[in-house]
């Protein structure tokens, strides 16, 4: 069987598409050409359409018709209709999505063969130009993202390409659409590979993608020539300077962290208001624009603000930048939590320039001008560090900037900086804000390709606390008792303070014995430095050490201290080989209940059955359920059941459900309340 089968068309089609499929590889790169000019086309398409919202929303109807009358309020009743006009497009033609954005297409290549909702990408992107063109504080390149992947998958479903192909061309659309948007190709290659392929890289996939960025890059060049920012002309004043970029980097990890918080805690803040969505959004955009009155700089994209604060326009002092900048969170939050779609992208690219500069401005206050540059470096690192603090992307944060103001001379310390915020905000959030959004939804996802089971299962998981031991100064006949009444062949032996002394076994005793020497301890006859474990390293590492050895049981040792956390053992083995299988069953879960929502077009609902739930003791058959639903497996004491009518549902269950979304109440009453 082929691995595309060419689309049902005209015969003359057929035959061409034949001649391109001389190998597997060509009809991917044929397809991955027409992806980029076809993305290249669609994200300028995309960049009009918000002109022209930008225009009737803001000059036509804010400043000429509703200016005269009710002055600077005219910008607030135009953002709030925009709101409503938005809540009802995206209410009436795309409903609610459990996961949505960049997120959703990094959860589609992962469990679902790469296929989206690509019907609902004109309402989207309509919706997305409304929101930007009429000000509400978003970004233009999450939706961009998206026109790329559903054409990607668009493509795929068109040609019928099995799994694999269809996740590599909505990836290669990726690639395309944040090398149009951004006028960024290598940027985009490395979006596409580093978030939506999750850390996956072969050759076959980075050729494809690479050839569709490319051409959306030139394409778009030849529609919007010129580059978006600079060039720009700033070196550092000295090479010392370059270690002031670290307390940069420290300082907008927290700013990531706040903006990622800020994000979720706005998200469900507004989640709770009991409004209709267009009643909702519209007053969000009227609270919206009541902060551009006082801050008009923050609605919209904010590319003039940036522009200008790379220029290094003298008219934006440090309280300014400090207060452009956090506004921006908030507005961001508050617009995307309130309905408005758009994306994160330019947000943080705007955040990462206004702080960034303030910071530079602080130091050149602090510094002599000899060591300090001009602030705009710190504003150019900023916008990296930001970026890459909320997605986790670092390389493509590096090379996006790098790409925008077409300068090398700054690499250095953008890396630094970049690297440091990283870093730093992992340790207050270790996932960025796409990971994070699929995490609340119950979707895991481990980094890279998977290489085998025990890979995400950690010694603290797998280890018996607390161990077998015994105290150093016990004397042998100790040891003998304390062998026999534990059951066990082998004890830890320990100081007065809990800290590893060595290993002793079964057979240390019986040399002990055969010697005759009296008035021995523990410590005499241990084996001291004992091969030993980290609690926190992957479970792989210690059965590789263990078998390097040729030992049957390994110390868990907490780093720096020394001290006894366990025992890892075959028993323990066993125990996390279970634990990750049950793991694998779940991931396998949360795939198939992700396929079976995109098959269907329904939603999927998980419901657990408590003991006072009236289905508990029935047949599936006996049931009635709502209609269009169908029980479609159980998840039962760590294992999956596939229904069928004579299953009697016990308590403890977890039913997945695929039904129409407005079946939800009668579900929830059904198996709450019967």
């Amino acid at each position: 069987m082929s691995d595309m089968t060419p689309p049902e068309t005209t015969p003359s089609l057929r035959a061409l598409w034949a001649r391109l499929r001389a190998s597997r590889t060509n009809g991917l790169l044929v397809l991955a050409v027409v992806l980029g000019v076809g993305a290249a086309f669609a994200i300028w398409l995309y960049r009009e359409a918000i002109e022209l919202f930008t225009v009737l929303f803001r000059e036509e109807l804010a400043a000429h018709a509703l200016g005269p009358v009710i002055g600077p309020l005219g910008g607030v009743v135009a953002l709030a209709l925009a709101g409503a006009l938005v809540g009802w497009l995206m209410s009436r033609f795309v409903g609610e999505e459990k996961i949505h954005g960049v997120a959703a297409v990094i959860e589609s290549v992962a469990l679902s063969g790469g296929r989206l909702p690509y019907r609902k990408l004109p309402i989207k992107a309509l919706s997305s130009s409304i929101s930007l063109g009429a000000g509400a504080s978003t970004g233009p390149e999450d939706p961009s993202v998206q026109i790329g992947a559903n054409m990607g998958s668009w493509f795929s479903s068109m040609f019928r390409l099995r799994e694999d192909h269809a996740r590599l061309l909505v990836a290669a659309g990726v690639a395309a659409a944040v090398a149009s948007a951004f006028k960024a190709p290598i940027a985009g290659v490395f979006f596409a590979l580093e978030v939506v392929l999750n850390g996956v890289f072969e050759a076959r996939s980075f050729s494809v993608i690479v050839l569709a960025s490319v051409v959306a890059s030139g394409v778009t060049e030849a529609l919007h020539p010129g580059p978006e920012m600079g060039p720009f002309a700033y070196t550092l004043g000295s090479p010392l300077e370059i270690v002031m970029f670290a307390p940069l980097g420290v300082a907008l990890a927290l700013v990531s962290v706040f903006f990622m918080r800020c994000m979720s805690w706005m998200h469900h803040r507004i989640g709770e208001i009991r409004l209709p969505r267009p009643a909702k959004t519209a007053l969000v955009g009227a609270l919206v624009g009541v902060v551009g009155i006082a801050v008009p700089g923050i609605l919209g994209i904010g590319r003039e603000e940036m522009n200008a604060v790379l220029g290094g326009r003298d008219d934006y002092g440090l309280g300014m930048l400090l207060v452009l900048g956090f506004a921006k969170i908030i507005m961001t939050a508050i617009s995307i939590g309130g309905g408005f779609v758009g994306g994160v992208f330019a947000p943080a690219l705007f955040v990462g320039t206004m702080l960034g500069a303030a910071y530079g401005q602080i130091m050149q206050a602090i510094f002599p001008s000899s060591l300090i540059g001009a602030p705009q470096e710190y504003a150019i690192a900023g916008m990296a560090a930001v970026m890459a603090g909320v997605v986790r992307a670092p390389i493509t944060a590096v090379l996006i900037v790098f790409e925008l103001t077409n300068d090398y001379r700054l690499i250095l310390p953008i890396m630094l900086t970049t690297v440091v915020c990283v870093l730093a905000s992992e340790l207050f959030e270790p996932h960025g804000l796409y990971i994070k959004s699929l995490m609340k939804k119950g979707v895991r996802l481990a980094f890279g390709r998977e290489v085998d089971l025990m890979q995400g299962i950690s010694v603290a998981e797998a280890m018996v606390s607390p161990a077998p031991s015994i105290a150093a100064d016990a004397p042998i006949s100790e040891v003998r008792d304390s062998l026999r009444a534990q059951k066990t062949h082998s004890l830890c032996v320990v100081d007065g303070e809990g800290a590893l002394v060595g290993m002793l076994t079964l057979t240390d005793l019986q040399r002990a014995y055969e010697s005759g020497a009296g008035g021995l301890t523990a410590a005499d006859i241990c084996t001291r430095n004992a091969i030993i474990a980290d609690p926190q390293e992957p479970l792989w590492a210690a059965i590789r050490r263990m078998s390097a050895h040729d030992v049957g049981r390994l110390p868990v040792v907490e780093r720096g201290t020394g001290q006894l956390m366990g025992l890892i053992g075959r028993h323990g083995v066993v125990r996390a080989y279970n634990l990750a299988y049950t793991r694998k069953l779940q991931d396998q879960h949360v795939a198939e209940t992700v396929r079976l929502n995109t098959l269907t077009g329904g939603h999927t609902f998980e419901f657990h059955l408590v003991p006072s739930s009236p289905l508990v003791g029935k047949l599936i058959r006996e049931v009635v359920w709502p209609t269009e639903s169908v029980v479609a497996a159980i998840w039962r004491s760590d294992r999956l059941v596939m229904p069928h009518g004579s299953t009697k549902l016990q308590t403890g269950d977890t039913l997945t459900v695929v039904c129409a979304p407005q079946s939800e109440g009668d579900l929830r009453a059904l198996i709450q309340h019967g």
